[in-house]
This record gives structure tokens, sequence and C-alpha cells, in this order.
């Protein structure tokens, strides 16, 4: 594969500057800092609750609780991105079975229910960020409330949405056999 053969917002791509995709790398590179710092906090919390509380009878005020808010930042700030680079883990029962028009139909049956299942995320924790703000529910100790993260997972979601649907437009205008990275149809 040449350098003139590469995807566009692709390291090694032409045209980096240019190309619709090079924002999408930028949401990539800033979505996967933010989740690298949290799971770095999650780590550090709790090595240091742990530490606290074996050896001087002193957990962190709240600690559990930090963790409770950092883990839906870390598994769906990292959603937009796996879903871009399709680094899902992949049960490949019917990849061998299945050729041509029947490859085709069933990639398309895969991301149209990936895209059912994102919407029905996005809406049902937007519906339940509406509910934890309208009854101000906060946490124990902290007194955080319960609100934000919901309504983060229903915004990340909403952007997985997006990209599985530029996904899908890919896959039925544009088949290819080579995508990013050897990919099928990744963006």
């Amino acid at each position: 594969m040449s350098d003139n053969d590469r995807s566009p917002g692709r390291e090694g791509g032409v045209g980096v500057t240019s190309s619709p995709l090079f924002l999408l790398g930028i949401l990539d590179k800033a979505l996967m800092t933010c989740v690298a710092v949290v799971m770095f906090g999650m780590m550090a919390v709790t090595f240091v609750d742990v530490l606290g509380r074996y050896f001087f009878s002193a957990p962190i005020p709240g600690g559990f609780e930090l963790i409770e808010f950092m883990l839906p930042l870390a598994m769906f700030g990292a959603l937009p991105v796996i879903t871009r680079a399709e680094s899902h883990i992949v049960i490949s029962v019917l990849t061998g079975v299945l050729k041509g028009n029947g490859a085709w139909i069933q990639r398309f049956c895969v991301l149209t229910g990936c895209i059912i299942v994102n919407i029905g995320i996005t809406y049902l924790m937007w519906l339940q960020g509406s509910e934890l703000a309208e009854a101000q529910q906060i946490s124990g100790f902290l007194e955080w409330s319960y609100a934000p993260p919901a309504y983060l997972i229903s915004l990340l979601s909403a952007v997985t949405v997006i990209i599985l649907i530029l996904m899908l437009i890919l896959h039925v205008f544009w088949p290819s056999a080579d995508g990013v990275g050897g990919k099928k149809d990744a963006i």
C-alpha cells in the first residue's frame, strides 16, 4: 500500500489537514487522552485508598464514589474511538462461511443493529439523566449529582451513533475490500 492509498486523516495519510477525517483524528486523541487521565485517576485513587485503608486505617473519603463517577467516562469515552477503529472484541463464527452478498448483508445487519442499540442507550440515558436531575439524586458522601454522568453517557453514545451511521453509509454506497488499517468501511 503506497502513501497515496492511505486514508486522509490517519497518521501517514496524505492531505491530513484538509480532510474532514482529520477532525475525527482530533476527536480520537482528545477522547483517548481523557480516558487515559481517568484510568490513571482510578488507579491512583484505588492505590491510595487501599494503602490508606490497610496501613493507616484511613481510606480516601468518598474514594468509592470517585471511582463510581470516573468509570462511565472511561468506558463510554473510549466507545466512539473503538467503534471508529473497529477494535471491538469480535466472535467471527460466520466470517469463513459468508462470502460476497452474504457477508455484505451480515455487515449491514450488524451495523444497523449497533445503531439501533446505541440510539436506545442514548435515549434511555438522557431520560435517566433528566429523572436524576429532577429528583436531585446525589451521591452519599461527596454529594455529587448523578445526572451529569448519565447525560455524558448519552452524549458519548450519540457520538457513537453518528460514527456508526457514517460507517453504514460507507458500507452501502462505497463498499471496499480494504478500509482504514485493513478494517472494512472503517472511517
